[in-house]
């Protein structure tokens, strides 16, 4: 989740450095944003009652962030959004949990002891499709993680829709062209 935030964070600060303006995602609004909501009551009340609850809510909010990305499956990232979130189910349903590498977990600066909520397990030899796990580590200071090749694909996406809704252009405004002298040095 902090790498989708982060790349978000820095897709809207470049979308508003090349020209573009907060105001533009108001006017390309989403469609189904009521079954983002709905996904995420669905994992809140499964992760607070747990049990069968908590496997119902996952396959409820799953569903519900299927029809929302089918919605909106024509808008720019999107379609990165739906290969990493059908990635990431994908192996989750595979496994019962999501598989997370112990040496990408040490590569970010964190012990695998971190790895204890049943969302999560360390991969073993057992693991289907543990490539599709969290194994890309994140080293950032004090926010170190592993995250999966979906997850990469989810920020991707997220970043890509944000800085398009704003409107970046790619390029960066300037009150004249630079000259050949200023571009050498």
């Amino acid at each position: 989740m902090l790498l989708v935030l982060l790349v978000m964070a820095l897709a809207a600060l470049a979308a508003l450095a090349t020209g573009g303006r907060l105001g533009r995602l108001a006017d390309q609004p989403l469609s189904g944003l009521h079954w983002l909501a709905a996904a995420a009551i669905g994992q809140l009340l499964g992760s607070l009652f747990g049990g069968t609850a908590y496997p119902v809510g996952l396959i409820g909010s799953a569903v519900c962030i299927a029809v929302f990305l089918r919605e909106n499956l024509r808008r720019p990232g999107v379609a990165l959004l739906a290969l990493g979130f059908f990635s990431n189910a994908a192996v989750v349903a595979l496994n019962g949990a999501m598989p997370v590498s112990a040496a990408a977990l040490a590569r970010a600066g964190l012990s695998p002891a971190l790895v204890d909520d049943p969302r999560h397990e360390l991969i073993t030899a057992a693991a289907t499709w543990p490539w599709l796990g969290d194994v890309v580590p994140v080293a950032l200071p004090g926010l170190g993680q592993a995250v999966s090749p979906g997850d990469v694909l989810i920020a991707a996406g997220a970043g890509l829709l944000l800085y398009v809704g704003i409107g970046g252009s790619g390029r960066i405004p300037a009150d004249s062209a630079p000259s050949w002298d200023d571009l050498r040095t």
